[in-house]
């Protein structure tokens, strides 16, 4: 028979290189906001982008704090800008990551071993519903102009 105390430490790790493997996706552009924001004339996707950032740095803090909590530690990563992306192919990259969270945080939610880890990973996952929508109405805009 299986030791209850192995199945729980096995799920745990599971969960933290699952969490960190969000972590990763959610703050990978972020140190890039900013200049994104400088390199899009359009008003509405410039407020859609900078309240995407700010959104993502949320997540990533929630996401760490659990790490921590469930003794790991959180795995940083920023990825290289994009040189030579225009602001349509930088979106799609980050609609791609924003529908990779979405799955993230959900399986995290069912792997939590607390009401309150997975309370917080499902609300994750739900903004990162609303994030989609955003992405795709950026991705819209962009299109049209």
């Amino acid at each position: 028979m299986a030791d209850p105390n192995k199945i729980a430490e096995d799920t745990v790790s599971a969960l933290v290189k699952r969490l960190n493997q969000a972590l990763r996706v959610e703050y990978s552009l972020i140190i890039h906001y900013p200049y994104i924001a400088n390199l899009i004339r359009d008003e509405e996707v410039k407020k859609l982008a900078t309240e995407l950032g700010a959104a993502s740095i949320h997540h990533a803090d929630v996401v760490a704090t659990i790490i921590s909590k469930l003794g790991g530690k959180p795995e940083w990563s920023f990825e290289p800008f994009p040189e030579g992306a225009d602001t349509k192919k930088i979106f799609r990259m980050q609609l791609g990551k924003e529908r990779l969270a979405l799955q993230l945080h959900k399986g995290s939610a069912e792997m939590s071993p607390t009401s309150s880890y997975r309370e917080a990973l499902s609300a994750l996952a739900k903004e990162e519903e609303q994030h989609i929508q955003v992405v795709e109405r950026i991705l819209s805009i962009l299109d049209s102009r």
